[in-house]
């Protein structure tokens, strides 16, 4: 019977909740201008606040990998961000954006996040090309890539540092592996390569430079 008599006085008071805080978690790679509209919510009817519909917001932003939201009555909505892990960077102006394996531009970070991919058009699908060659190169020589530099669409200048090497490897290498590229970075993975340049975009023969 108690039950019962607060459920109006519940039910009266619904419409005076209202959002009264907003906890953001993980959100600081987010635009200064979404984190202002979250924080715009305080003072809304906190029923009218849709969980759902802010975490659908949040999530279109690249930066963003993960997001769940939470209102807790009588008024605090809780956000908690996950970021985007980058999986390399582009240089802008004097700056650094971050990159993301779909391609696409996730902010700006304070040091470069390798590989750095200069000289690629910042468009989804040259940046996810350019990723895709550095994570082949990387496969095949085990080393860490450095940079991918796009000469022309069939020229990529990929540099590499092997584990415990002082100076990098250059490699010229096409979009697709070529042969000479497969001989070569195994040539690498094993320690055994000489020198440290190297165009590798064709099947039969490769092309050395600058003897260690």
């Amino acid at each position: 019977m108690l039950l019962i008599g607060l459920l109006p006085a519940t039910l009266a008071l619904t419409p005076l909740w209202r959002v009264q805080a907003v906890d953001l978690t993980g959100c600081t790679g987010l635009p200064s201008e979404v984190t202002a509209q979250l924080e715009g919510l305080v003072g809304r009817p906190a029923l009218a606040v849709s969980p759902a519909f802010v975490r659908r917001q949040l999530e279109v932003w690249p930066e963003i990998s993960a997001v769940e939201v939470q209102l807790e009555l009588p008024g605090t909505l809780r956000v908690t961000a996950r970021a985007t892990e980058p999986a390399g960077s582009v240089p802008v102006g004097d700056r650094w954006h971050a990159v993301t394996r779909a391609g696409e531009l996730a902010g700006a970070v304070d040091l470069p996040v390798e590989p750095v991919l200069e000289g690629v058009r910042h468009r989804p699908a040259e940046l996810r090309h350019a990723l895709a060659v550095a994570e082949r190169v990387r496969r095949s020589t085990g080393a860490t890539v450095q940079t991918v530099r796009q000469i022309t669409p069939s020229d990529l200048e990929v540099r590499v540092l092997a584990a415990g090497g002082e100076q990098p490897f250059v490699l010229h290498v096409r979009a697709d592996a070529t042969a000479g590229e497969l001989f070569w970075c195994d040539r690498i993975a094993r320690g055994e390569a000489t020198a440290p340049w190297a165009d590798l975009r064709w099947d039969n023969r490769v092309v050395l430079g600058g003897a260690r």
